[in-house]
């Protein structure tokens, strides 16, 4: 009667979304059924869903899991310690059970089945063949048992060698379920002109990116919505923009108001039905194999992109940032999708380690060898870097450069009072720099921070704007504080009005280390504010060095006094002769390679060529996943 009341217990617990209404009603029921590690593991196991690893391992080592040859209650252990990312003490665990009792299937298959799922298949195979002949025919164990021979045998022929151990099975999955469609057919447009068109996403936090993914959207709805050919190239169906979620608290919904306000219609992946394979027409075994061993966000993006991608009948797919990428490209393949951008917009992850998974070299090495791929970038310099990274011509990678227009320099309440009171602050300030970036660290807010620093020891009536939000925000604010010049700085957090700041600067400074093109050096142009910058990504390709910016020597720690120095070269220039002013030859160079319209029409054109190239190849005769 207990374990039933228990049961139902943690039955009610896993209904409960509020986060306080769940902590009462599990210290509640923890301590009703305190013996339960039915009722106890819904804590845990919430933690690591929230990838709140630290706090779940600490949870599961205050809880007594009895003696060791308690083997129930220390398979659970190790198991909650193997879903907290605490591998290695989950291994220990595993390997005593395992190895006190060699013939019980019990740590084996769960250990097993835990490899399995991080794509260690050669592990979990040695693991179930001395155990794998006394699984019941038909039962869980038997039909996990086969199905890992049956991957083992697919993956072992495609790579025409044995696995080892370093062997990551999800990864090679994807890489063959790519490639199995290298010979694929690419079905004619569904529409005139451009076609339908998703743009594909994570996310629409304040980042470059998704200010121009929401702005082509928003401009395709436009021209389709007047009638207005773009380029010379019909627009027959409205864009639509394809993300992979909404996350309010995080902030990754920056520009959703604004989007769907001007009529854009959103798709969310994870509101999307998730569809089987098999339900989605794919009969061909091997690749359902294949299918079923690949990365959790490849899978997730298969299951709810690729019936979405199948019944909108999609012309092209736009798929922006590497994450984006790794969730939606195989999606698009199997919908047989004849046009595929994928959509690169900073440097490489292995520039970026905080970003690096190793799934995305495999995946664009596969890619490339797909008919009606097309590689993109907002800037040669990431393209070359691209190129050399997964080995392809750089010529195969588009340039789309980033389409800016001149912002509102209109302010709100809130922030003209938070100007008044850092001018109240400095009054003998006879100069403001600024900078508008993320307070993340590819940004560098922190050497922001040593340069503003340095430069007021040498400029002590000088003020500074730092514009955006982020995980180091804090940080930097404490930073500047202890340095003694807080008072100097005002912090606006993420702004609405970021026009209105860049108004109120005389030159901007912007320090990051990694930088694909950065919207903003671009932005704070079209404001006529000239700009210092690193030469990360593609920042030395959206100035005119000297004329209307500076580009410093190096990203990595550069120099305060370097900095300061091209600072003052900026300020000293005539305002009076601002290349910068509208019909000045900056302005010029910004409106030829940077405009929304050279933008929207660039973006219309490449589709236009590329189904023009694919009809010339004699590509065209229906979809892919009807031959499957």
């Amino acid at each position: 009667m207990i374990d039933e009341s228990a049961t139902e217990a943690a039955r009610h617990l896993q209904s409960i979304e509020d986060d306080r209404a769940f902590e009462s009603n599990w210290r509640a029921l923890v301590a009703q059924f305190s013996d339960a590690d039915v009722v106890w593991q819904e804590k845990p196991r919430r933690l690591i869903r929230q990838r709140k690893f630290d706090e779940a391992i600490a949870l599961i080592e205050a809880r007594d899991f009895g003696s060791e040859t308690d083997r129930e209650r220390q398979i659970l252990k190790a198991d909650l310690l193997f879903w907290a990312r605490d591998h290695g003490r989950a291994d220990q665990i595993f390997s005593r059970l395992i190895a006190n009792a060699p013939d019980q299937q019990d740590a084996r298959l769960v250990y097993a089945k835990r490899l399995m799922f991080e794509g260690k298949l050669v592990k979990c195979r040695e693991l179930l063949r001395p155990v794998e002949d006394g699984f019941p025919s038909g039962t869980q164990a038997c039909r996990f048992s086969e199905h890992s021979r049956a991957i083992m045998a697919v993956l072992s022929a495609k790579e025409g060698r044995p696995l080892s151990e370093d062997d990551d099975a999800r990864i090679l999955a994807m890489k063959h379920a790519v490639l199995s469609l290298r010979d694929r057919y690419l079905r004619a447009s569904g529409s005139a002109g451009l076609g339908k068109v998703a743009l594909v996403t994570g996310g629409l936090g304040a980042g470059g990116a998704e200010r121009q993914i929401t702005r082509l959207a928003s401009r395709l709805v436009d021209a389709q919505r007047a009638g207005k050919a773009i380029a010379g190239v019909e627009i027959s169906s409205s864009a639509e923009l394809i993300l992979r979620g909404t996350d309010v608290v995080n902030n990754k919904d920056f520009f959703l108001p604004a989007t769907r306000a001007q009529g854009v219609a959103i798709f969310t992946m994870t509101d999307l039905p998730p569809q089987s394979p098999r339900e989605m027409g794919i009969t061909d075994p091997e690749l359902l194999v294949l299918l079923s061993c690949l990365p959790a966000s490849v899978t997730t993006g298969l299951e709810r992109l690729t019936p979405h991608f199948l019944e909108r009948k999609f012309d092209v797919i736009s798929i922006w940032q590497d994450g984006a990428c790794l969730f939606s490209a195989l999606a698009a393949l199997l919908a047989g999708v004849p046009q595929i951008h994928l959509v690169i917009r900073d440097m490489p992850p292995t520039m970026r380690p905080f970003f690096y998974r190793p799934e995305y070299e495999v995946l664009y090495r596969a890619m490339a060898q797909i008919p009606g791929v097309q590689f993109i970038s907002n800037s040669k310099a990431a393209a070359k870097a691209y190129s050399e990274w997964i080995d392809i011509p750089q010529d195969r990678i588009a340039i789309l450069y980033n389409g800016v227009e001149p912002m509102s320099s209109v302010g709100d309440q809130d922030g003209k009072a938070a100007w008044d009171a850092l001018v109240r602050r400095t009054p003998d300030a006879a100069r403001t720099i600024g900078g508008v970036f993320r307070f993340e660290p590819g940004k560098q807010p922190h050497v922001w921070i040593e340069f503003a620093a340095h430069y007021l020891r040498r400029h002590p009536d000088t003020r500074f704007v730092l514009v955006g939000g982020g995980s180091l925000l804090k940080d930097a604010e404490r930073q500047a504080d202890e340095l003694g010049i807080g008072d100097r700085i005002l912090f606006t957090g993420r702004s609405e009005i970021v026009g209105y700041w860049l108004s109120r600067m005389d030159v901007m400074v912007h320090l990051s280390r990694h930088e694909g093109l950065p919207n903003v050096l671009l932005e704070a142009q079209y404001m006529g504010l000239r700009v210092v910058a690193t030469p990360a990504g593609g920042a030395a390709e959206c100035i005119v060095d000297g004329v209307t910016g500076r580009i410093v020597s190096t990203c990595e720690q550069p120099d305060p006094e370097e900095v300061a120095a091209c600072v003052n070269e900026l300020l000293n220039l005539s305002a009076n002769e601002n290349p910068l002013a509208p019909g000045g030859a900056g302005r010029q160079f910004l409106d030829e390679h940077f405009a929304v319209d050279k933008m929207l029409g660039d973006f219309v054109t490449l589709c236009a060529d590329n189904a023009a190239g694919m009809i010339q190849k004699d590509r065209i005769v229906g979809t892919q996943v009807s031959k499957l």
